[in-house]
């Protein structure tokens, strides 16, 4: 009995001194120019992983950007609080909503043959108010489970977005 009140002890302080960990949701894009919704052509490519996690409601992301160079995007968007690259909703009606923007900034890094986007700790709150998505955070992580969620990147040469991606959950 002894070592049964013991153990019981000794897992009540291991609980109590062990953080909750938060659900860390993982999501990947491979971008190009040759698929829906953009089928450009482009030679441009590009990769994204997406963190949310659920207990900050924070998003860090890490995106590399091939054979475009920063100079390419949309000026108009790259100078707004919205920035050039987004996560786009698509619906099964057609709507297309834009859910989460990249706004351009010290994120945003040249490289020799592209760019890349570094995010961490982004506040899902921060970036759905720019765009006024309207979803709350409980509802993004719905979307991005199950609704067409695609990484669009936006150009002069290509307003409608010259590379995107679907972001799909990592397994």
């Amino acid at each position: 009995m002894r070592h049964f009140i013991f153990a019981a002890a000794m897992l009540a302080a291991f609980a109590i001194a062990a953080p909750a960990r938060a659900a860390e949701l993982v999501y990947t894009a491979t971008l190009s120019g040759h698929t829906e919704p953009t089928n450009t052509d482009s030679p441009a490519t590009g990769t994204a992983t997406i963190r949310v996690n659920t207990e900050t409601h924070a998003i860090d992301a890490e995106i590399t950007i091939t054979n475009l160079k920063m100079d390419k995007l949309s000026m108009h968007l790259a100078h707004s609080a919205m920035g050039p690259m987004h996560l786009h909703r698509y619906a099964a009606n057609g709507d297309v909503t834009l859910i989460l923007p990249f706004p351009m900034g010290e994120t945003y890094a040249a490289t020799a043959n592209g760019f890349t986007v570094t995010e961490h700790g982004y506040a899902y709150a921060d970036g759905a108010a720019i765009v006024n998505s309207g979803l709350s955070f409980d509802q993004f992580i719905a979307a991005m489970a199950s609704d067409p969620i695609f990484l669009n990147i936006h150009t002069d040469a290509f307003p409608e977005g010259e590379i995107s991606g679907r972001v799909t959950r990592a397994s």
